[in-house]
């Protein structure tokens, strides 16, 4: 009898952890606790790690966003380069190290 109460729940408990790691793989910041994480020195502004590299990061900033994906939080920028090409970047928000580019179609 206790297999039967433990295959009823199975779908239940894959359904929350399903949910659970959904809401867990990607989750955007909002800007109060974006500064707060500045302030307690958890992640750097976006300024500094940019100006670690102008020519890479050279153009136009059109968003930026702080979130988790997959459970390790970045920074997520798009810029306009002079060439008029919209780039994507994932960067790590202590290092300043690009972890992807992209190109926006």
């Amino acid at each position: 009898m206790v297999w039967l109460r433990y295959m009823l729940a199975w779908p239940v408990l894959m359904m929350g952890a399903l949910a659970s790691s959904a809401a867990f793989a990607s989750r955007h910041l909002d800007q109060d606790e974006v500064l707060k994480r500045v302030h307690a020195g958890e992640i750097r502004p976006l300024s500094e790690l940019m100006a670690l590299n102008p020519k890479r990061f050279k153009g136009q900033l059109l968003d930026v966003e702080v979130e988790y994906e997959d459970g390790v939080l970045i920074y997520e920028i798009e810029i306009l380069d002079p060439d008029g090409v919209v780039r994507e970047f994932k960067l790590d928000p202590m290092t300043g190290v690009v972890l992807k580019e992209e190109i926006e179609d």
